[in-house]
């Protein structure tokens, strides 16, 4: 019976994983997938965008809200991230530091970009993810 109990334990902390809990259904939003990458794009460094040979997985649920113009960023660890938005020339859009130690969700405005494409950098425990959006 306790095998049993063990199993259906796991089973549902992998069924609740694969659910995504902070996209709304009625809101119009897009997953957003970031890779890790061996150098931070911070000032005017870009760096090299080369990914480490095994790459640490980012715990964090990701969405892009395309009708409130916002992304909405979901993490139940409790960590602090520092995020980092360059557009299509590099140049760097906005910044900031974020603690999930007092609420699993936060979100970034992005209100006052114009449309096209952009780069999202988000650096948690040290390990730089970056991932691609785009606004129309």
């Amino acid at each position: 019976m306790k095998k049993s109990f063990n199993l259906i334990v796991i089973l549902l902390a992998f069924t609740m994983q694969a659910v995504p809990v902070c996209a709304d259904d009625d809101i119009e939003s897009t997953p957003l997938q970031l890779y890790s990458s061996r150098t931070p794009k911070v000032g005017d460094n870009a760096g090299p965008r080369r990914a480490p040979a095994n790459p640490i997985p980012l715990y964090m649920d990701i969405f892009l809200n395309v009708t409130e113009r916002t992304i909405e960023l979901c993490d139940f660890g409790g960590s602090i991230i520092s995020y980092y938005i360059y557009n299509e020339n590099d140049v760097q859009m906005c910044s900031g530091i974020i603690s999930f130690a007092g609420q699993p969700e936060a979100s970034i405005s992005l209100a006052s970009f114009p449309a096209g494409i952009y780069y999202l950098g988000i650096i948690q425990n040290g390990i730089t993810y970056e991932g691609e959006f785009e606004l129309e």
